[in-house]
């Protein structure tokens, strides 16, 4: 037997939340019928407002045009028929939320058999008690049966918690309340998996894997892209050293004019050598590139170290400034 709310719980959620749902939409329709009182008193200009699906303005024709309101005075009163509605539908998520929670301490081999000590505890209107169960019976002599009821008996006992939003902090603007549970099982050790578990497994599994799916989509979308460095890089590097190359003739042509005028070469050897350095690290990476159109592996290695885009590379060879 898989636990259904039973209704005389279902109907106190309904009644429960229904009540105060109205009181709190009664309290501002009661507020708004002042407001108006108020400025049909002082003579202040009455501000139209959107009043939302739980309030209905019933407007009053006035015998003589209103410098406050016009031709039409409102009043305001509780729309009863959304109020119910709404009120049902979180009286049902609650008890979806209860059958669950009850769910998860027993497994499909597992039959509830007593929900009677299940109540309402009007001391604090609060849901709380106790369910019992045991293995499901097999077919076998009476004694065989109860000895294995009794061995495989279980409580579990659940309390409800009330918490609630007001105003603007609830999801509907004037009150919300959110049902909660807390549950145990006591009595003997549940066997595997409850169905609850087994289902939110499953479709945690079925998440992670889509989510792995896509991380990997993205993966071989980004390695497609960064493969294509290796002539790129290969390209660039050429041209830099290239264009360096042409600046340390330019380095030694002005060293060997400032030696024969007695003037200090100094600085300019100093810039020829951190150019030379350039040189050395871009053919480093120019050899490496063509090492990696014959051989894509060593760049995938690259890669999934974290290696995975074209500023990266640059950096990893330290050839940024160049």
């Amino acid at each position: 037997m898989t636990f259904t709310t039973p209704d005389h719980l279902k109907q106190h959620l309904v009644n429960t939340i229904t009540t105060a749902f109205i009181a709190e939409v009664q309290d501002k329709c009661n507020h708004k019928n002042l407001q108006v009182d108020t400025h049909k008193k002082e003579g202040i200009r009455y501000p139209h407002n959107y009043t939302g699906r739980y309030i209905i303005c019933a407007e009053k024709r006035l015998e003589e045009k209103s410098s406050v309101f016009g031709w039409e005075e409102p009043r305001f009163y509780p729309h009863y028929s959304n109020i119910i509605k709404d009120a049902q539908a979180q009286a049902d998520s609650a008890c979806a939320l209860l059958e669950q929670r009850i769910a998860q301490h027993h497994t499909k081999n597992e039959y509830i058999w007593k929900t009677s000590e299940l109540q309402v505890n009007h001391a604090n209107d609060l849901i709380e008690g106790r369910v019992y169960g045991h293995v499901y019976d097999y077919i076998a002599d009476e004694k065989t049966i109860e000895e294995r009821r009794e061995a495989t008996k279980f409580e579990i006992y659940v309390r409800m918690i009330w918490n609630y939003r007001y105003g603007e902090n609830s999801a509907n603007g004037h009150l919300t309340q959110y049902t909660q549970f807390r549950s145990e099982r006591h009595g003997a050790e549940m066997e595997g998996k409850s169905a609850q578990k087994a289902k939110d497994d499953a479709a945690r599994e079925e998440r992670q894997a889509k989510l792995q799916a896509e991380k990997d989509a993205k993966k071989a979308e980004k390695w497609e892209r960064f493969a294509k460095l290796a002539v790129q890089m290969e390209k660039w590097s050429d041209k830099k050293i290239k264009t360096l190359g042409q600046k340390i003739v330019q380095y030694d042509e002005t060293i060997h004019n400032l030696k024969i005028n007695n003037f200090d070469p100094s600085n300019e050897e100093h810039y020829k050598k951190c150019t030379a350095a350039d040189v050395e690290r871009l053919n480093t990476l120019r050899n490496d590139t063509r090492t990696w159109q014959n051989n894509m592996d060593l760049l995938k290695s690259i890669f999934d170290e974290g290696c995975d885009t074209r500023p990266k590379l640059v950096e990893r060879y330290q050839v940024w400034g160049v």
